[in-house]
């Protein structure tokens, strides 16, 4: 298994909104995911099959830890929970093994 520890930088991103769109995410909180999730630094320490990513934008920084194969909970751009599970296939990736639901949170 390759080792990604180390500080990334994304080149491009391609279709995001598109994506967002499709996980259910309002307008107003796309346009503001799109525009911070534009250039985020990603900080990433693994050992073994455990990682950690740290994933910082202008608008929040969220963390993550998991083992591949294990599911866990993570949360979608707009803070609803979905299952997802870290898999290995030369590189790490990562698979939702629930869907978000599709109620909006509420904003305060």
């Amino acid at each position: 298994m390759a080792n990604f520890t180390g500080s990334w930088k994304m080149r491009s991103s391609e279709n995001f909104e598109e994506l967002l769109k499709a996980l259910g995410v309002n307008v107003m909180l796309r346009k503001i995911a799109v525009a911070a999730a534009s250039k985020p630094a990603v900080e990433i320490k693994q050992q073994g099959p455990s990682f950690y990513i740290k994933t910082s934008t202008t608008v929040r920084t969220t963390e993550i830890r998991f083992e591949v194969g294990e599911e866990f909970e993570e949360q979608t751009v707009d803070g609803r929970p979905c299952k997802v599970r870290g898999r290995q296939k030369g590189g790490p990736g990562w698979g939702r093994s629930s869907p978000p639901p599709t109620e909006q949170p509420s904003l305060l």
